[in-house]
């Protein structure tokens, strides 16, 4: 099975609950919503919508979309706190860095979840299976929260999929295997079946996607039209849509990990060297030119250190990433007074540009003083 048929999803849990109870573990086992709008802590009537439940609140019913009116109703104990979009959107950004790492193609859909092609030397289900162990391990560890995965031959059957175990689950579903997952499954976890849907099909007799499978496409077509007949595919297996890298590429970053963790300069140096030959490898790909390159150190106690450099050109040289990523690594190691050992590097460029077909690479890098 080549990697480009084993498509991975995935889904953080309860993502803007989990980084509001990871930052006040008092919160931990407690119904816990986090709001947009408005809403006052202080007034009988809480005014405003749920974003994310954790999952004890969602014991009592609580969901996204729901009004605070009725959350309370339903769970008087319910904590209500507010978005902090900019926070939930960095942690959004350090974690598709992580599954970027381990990936071929990443197409991020929400702030919370993404499609992932594996990279090329991930040919069964098993190693991808391990890999995605891989991601879920380095996100606990850099985040301190879950996501759950799902890994299937297309996209659909892979977000249903990540939706199965949550949370903190890998759920794998191989091509000999989509039918008898799907089957007994309700006809609500097809990506898109939405309330007035689910009500259609009820009035039809059909409550799981195993009886949608089945159904007579003339009567799908006469109640739900094309986009029936598209659930009823999904309902069979079928998904022949691409996953596509995220159209707004602002920066490429690749992560290389030692084990054991080390502070030898030598490498280092091979960490940066190989890092680097991804990073270039991207931009080729995506046709890109870079300004800013930046580096970054995780220590083994998971504290950190970065720093980048930006330049009055755009170039994709890959001499001068390594040159510029390898002095600016050496300044930080310099620093580490207290000798800790590093568990990870990451090397990233930024302010990119699409390469025009005609241009010639630029391999004078001029510094910017």
């Amino acid at each position: 099975m080549a990697a480009d048929k084993i498509i991975m999803h995935i889904d953080m849990d309860s993502f803007f609950a989990s980084v509001e109870i990871r930052d006040a573990p008092d919160l931990k086992d407690k119904p816990v919503v986090v709001c947009s709008k408005t809403f006052h802590l202080h007034k009988d009537t809480a005014q405003g919508v749920i974003s994310a439940a954790s999952y004890p609140a969602r014991k009592f019913g609580l969901h996204s979309a729901m009004p605070l009116s009725e959350a309370k109703r339903l769970c008087p104990d319910v904590i209500c706190l507010p978005m902090n979009k900019t926070l939930y959107k960095q942690i959004s950004d350090n974690i598709i860095k992580i599954i970027q790492n381990h990936s071929k193609t990443v197409q991020q859909v929400s702030i919370d979840e993404a499609y992932v092609l594996f990279k090329d030397n991930i040919k069964t289900y098993d190693e991808a299976a391990e890999c995605a162990r891989g991601i879920k391990e380095e996100i606990t560890a850099a985040e301190r929260i879950t996501c759950s995965v799902g890994i299937a031959p297309n996209k659909s059957v892979a977000k249903i999929a990540s939706g199965f175990q949550k949370p903190d689950g890998l759920t794998v579903i191989r091509p000999e295997d989509v039918p008898e997952f799907l089957s007994p499954l309700p006809v609500t976890k097809i990506p898109g079946v939405g309330k007035k849907t689910a009500e259609i099909l009820d009035a039809m007799d059909i409550s799981t996607i195993g009886g949608l499978a089945k159904t007579d496409k003339r009567r799908i077509y006469e109640k739900l039209g094309r986009q029936g007949l598209a659930f009823q595919d999904v309902a069979n297996g079928i998904d022949a849509s691409l996953v596509i890298e995220t159209a707004d590429v602002k920066s490429i970053s690749r992560f290389y990990s030692f084990n054991p963790y080390t502070n030898d300069p030598a490498a280092i140096a091979l960490g940066v060297d190989s890092t680097s030959e991804e990073v270039h490898n991207i931009l080729i790909q995506k046709r890109m030119f870079f300004k800013t390159i930046s580096v970054g150190i995780k220590y083994a106690d998971f504290t950190t250190a970065s720093k980048s450099k930006s330049h009055t050109v755009h170039t994709s040289d890959i001499f001068v990433l390594k040159r510029h990523a390898l002095e600016m690594m050496e300044e930080l190691t310099a620093n580490n007074e207290t000798n800790k050992k590093i568990r990870q590097i990451n090397i990233g460029v930024s302010n990119l540009r699409k390469t025009d077909i005609n241009q010639m690479q630029l391999t004078d890098f001029l510094e910017n003083h």
